[in-house]
């Protein structure tokens, strides 16, 4: 019971570093997009939207990967749960775990088991939330950048 407890409060504890990071890094990320646009936005036309979205694209892979490192540092080294489906828990099953959540594609070959599925829980809104706010900026970037 006492171990139980002291496995949740590091899974929690864990899932809130992870969640904060993550959202720090998706506003200061958007952040620097915003600061580093051309003084002249006709430079980039139409291209601009394709350089906000690759970037929105590499932000989404840090989160993940950040997310990833949590599951492998949890499961691998810390014994806190396990990836079923798996007979691997190195790091890349760890983000692919990460990356099926993050996007809410869902747990097919691969699950969480444990303490751990409350930072697969929480990842799911959390990825929920960001891609949705990137899809909020992608479109405010493509209404002032498409202009007739």
């Amino acid at each position: 019971m006492q171990q139980d407890m002291v496995a949740n409060a590091i899974v929690v504890a864990t899932t809130v570093a992870v969640v904060a990071l993550a959202v720090m890094l998706h506003y200061e990320g958007l952040s620097a997009l915003s600061k580093r646009r051309p003084s002249n936005d006709a430079q980039l036309g139409h291209r601009g939207v394709v350089v906000v979205v690759l970037w929105l694209f590499a932000l989404h892979v840090a989160e993940i990967w950040l997310f990833g490192l949590a599951y492998w540092m949890l499961v691998a080294k810390l014994g806190l749960g396990g990836i079923s489906g798996s007979t691997d828990t190195g790091l890349l099953e760890a983000v692919y775990l990460s990356a099926t959540t993050y996007s809410t594609v869902g747990f097919g070959d691969v699950a969480p088991t444990g303490p751990i599925r409350f930072l697969a829980g929480t990842e799911a809104l959390v990825g929920l939330m960001m891609i949705t706010w990137s899809a909020s900026y992608t479109y405010l970037e493509m209404s002032r950048r498409w202009r007739d």
